[in-house]
């Protein structure tokens, strides 16, 4: 692990926490947002060593995160929204999304095209690996509950 990846995963840690408080998540619950920022990167940047693109390190992470958040609700009496919310922070597309908006004004198209296609990519892959998470959590409770 090199210092720019525990940079990376200090400062994921961090905004998850500061999103945490911002959603006036319980402070006993801050350390948790924390671990789920670090979750959510970490599988991010093992992904996109693996798959070098942005669509499925993001799904992947994506998928970590809502399975991470449907453990932790179960566990702490809660709401999975909160947790999910918080881990995926870091993946959110601010800077593509930034840079798209800039090659716009500027009127680069070729620029703006990419920045915009790895900003759709980051947004689907978050919005897909949290639905098949999501879908198989779902599953597995009314399986659950039709067994009681």
């Amino acid at each position: 692990m090199n210092t720019t990846m525990i940079i990376q995963l200090i400062t994921g840690a961090l905004g998850s926490i500061a999103f945490g408080i911002l959603f006036h998540m319980k402070s006993k619950h801050l350390p948790l947002a924390a671990a789920g920022g670090i979750l959510s990167w970490l599988v991010f940047i093992l992904g996109k060593v693996l798959w070098g693109n942005v669509f499925l390190p993001t799904l992947l992470a994506g998928f970590i995160a809502d399975v991470y958040a449907e453990i932790l609700a179960r566990i702490c009496k809660g709401t999975s929204t909160s947790f999910f919310v918080t881990s995926v922070i870091p993946l959110i597309p601010g800077s593509t999304l930034y840079y798209c908006m800039s090659s716009i004004v500027e009127g680069n198209t070729i620029k703006a095209l990419t920045y915009g296609r790895d900003t759709f990519l980051f947004a689907f892959g978050i919005a897909a690996g949290m639905s098949i998470a999501w879908a198989i959590c779902y599953f597995f409770r009314s399986i659950r509950a039709k067994q009681h």
